[in-house]
């Protein structure tokens, strides 16, 4: 991430840029995230499952469900809740048809 902030990148694609951080360095990166969106001379691709640190920084959420987007609207029309009852959703349907989610044994 240092690397293309300094490297004055035009897009910046963060794969679970969260994921085995404390608190702490989480809160460095959500920082430097806002810095840069400030700018608003990048844009900034995040993929992530922790919807509250989305919601927090993204302007779009956008929800991509076996190569399809299925969600998509301004983070400020959405909410933690409603981004976990998708997902919730379809593993419900899954089971139901008798399927193993994304993620199950």
């Amino acid at each position: 991430m240092a690397r293309s902030v300094y490297s004055d990148a035009k897009i910046l694609l963060l794969d679970e840029p969260l994921a085995a951080t404390g608190a702490k360095e989480a809160a460095l990166i959500l920082d430097v995230v806002r810095d840069l969106k400030r700018r608003g001379d990048v844009s900034i691709i995040i993929i992530a499952y922790n919807y509250a640190q989305i919601l927090e920084v993204c302007d779009r959420v956008s929800v991509l469900q076996h190569g399809a987007i299925t969600f998509d609207k301004p983070a400020s029309e959405t909410s933690v809740a409603e981004l976990t009852e998708l997902v919730v959703a379809e593993y419900r349907t899954k089971r139901a048809a008798g399927q193993k989610a994304e993620g199950e044994p």
